[in-house]
């Protein structure tokens, strides 16, 4: 099959952008022909060909508005090409993989203050509403059911045309191994001495529930935190000094290594409001880490509560998440929970992602 794989981004930076990239490449492996569509390119290792798509360089709604015309465009000049996979969101007609989930259901798990002053949601749920119907793409891909179900509750579209392929892991980078090369090094510089730390990695620390993380964190004597991404940590400093916890929570920002960081940290807390899958936390049960989560994450599917992690019911719920983080501070509960989260993480693999997707390209 020759595969158009649609992008605004195609890099190795962030989660669904590397899901993009073990899809291309497994294609290729495969005897596939691909074809790259996207705005930003980077990092490019596969024998595709790529077109760079025109965008405009204004606010995020036109860019959006834009990117699609134009995409829309090329293709529309194309009669060699059997399937058109967009990423992210419903750019085209064919298959669409929605890594981000539903925006509909995404503002409804935010509450959804204020989304009328931005017109980029109104641009997503227009472009939601053209596709998500009989008729408006052939398939959908999405990586949990929960991811599934938010489509499904908000659209006309046919149950039998969303299929679930969940993300997969690279075992061999994200590994309890190759994570502790750095270990020592990392705790030293972020001052985490010899005593457990969790670690909170993502960013948009609104959505993620960095705050839910810090309150936790601060119910817990002994207990460290080193946060790694992307966002305004002013706030949530000022928050950890007003819990007593200043000197305990400790900012690392932007990162492009997370397995290190994952290796630095003993315990990884993510009480996000809303993740269709986590990347980060399969790839932190990967490096044998123990997940405490929420149920708003669809990693939270494929995990046994209090077997190979924790699953907190409330994002808002700091008790809660508090209370799994105390039982974790137990060296052996760590070793046993975290040894079976690798485990578990282990059966995530891109190659079953790949069979997955090809199975529904074939019934596209």
């Amino acid at each position: 099959m020759k595969v158009a794989i649609v992008a605004i981004r195609y890099d190795n930076k962030g989660g669904s952008e590397r899901r993009t990239c073990h899809l291309a490449r497994g294609l290729v492996r495969e005897g596939h022909q691909v074809e790259i569509f996207a705005a930003s390119i980077e990092d490019v290792d596969i024998p595709a060909v790529v077109n760079k798509v025109g965008m405009s360089s204004g606010p995020s709604f036109m860019k959006v508005l834009s990117f699609t015309g134009n995409v829309l465009d090329m293709l529309s000049r194309r009669t060699d090409i059997d399937i058109v996979h967009s990423q992210i969101r419903p750019f085209t007609d064919g298959v669409v993989t929605v890594g981000g989930g539903c925006h509909a259901e995404y503002l409804d798990r935010m509450g959804g203050r204020f989304s009328w002053l931005n017109p980029l949601h109104a641009v997503v749920l227009r472009m939601e509403k053209e596709r998500y119907r009989p008729g408006g793409c052939r398939a959908v891909i999405t990586n949990s059911e929960f991811s599934r179900q938010g489509i499904l509750r908000h659209y006309p579209i046919p149950p039998e045309s969303v299929h679930v392929a969940y993300n997969g892991v690279d075992s061999h980078r994200f590994s309890p191994e190759r994570s502790r090369v750095n270990r020592t090094e990392l705790r030293q510089k972020y001052g985490l001495g010899d005593g457990p730390a969790a670690l909170f990695l993502g960013s948009g620390f609104e959505r993620k529930g960095l705050a839910t993380a810090i309150e936790a964190v601060a119910k817990v004597d002994g207990l460290k935190l080193l946060v790694a991404g992307k966002d305004d940590a002013g706030p949530y400093i000022r928050l950890a000094r007003r819990l007593g916890a200043g000197d305990r929570v400790v900012f690392a920002g932007e990162t492009a290594a997370p397995e290190h960081f994952y290796g630095a940290a003993d315990i990884y807390i993510l009480p996000t409001k809303y993740d269709p899958f986590s990347n980060a936390a399969i790839e932190a049960m990967s490096c044998g880490l123990p997940v405490v989560t929420t149920t708003q994450n669809g990693v939270a599917e494929v995990m046994e509560r209090g077997v190979d992690g924790f699953v907190v019911d409330s994002p808002d719920d700091a008790d809660g998440f508090a209370e799994a983080l105390g039982r974790l501070m137990d060296p052996g509960v760590r070793q046993d929970i975290g040894g079976r989260a690798r485990a578990k993480a282990s059966g995530f693999t891109w190659d079953r992602t790949l069979e997955k997707t090809l199975e529904v390209y074939r019934k596209a």
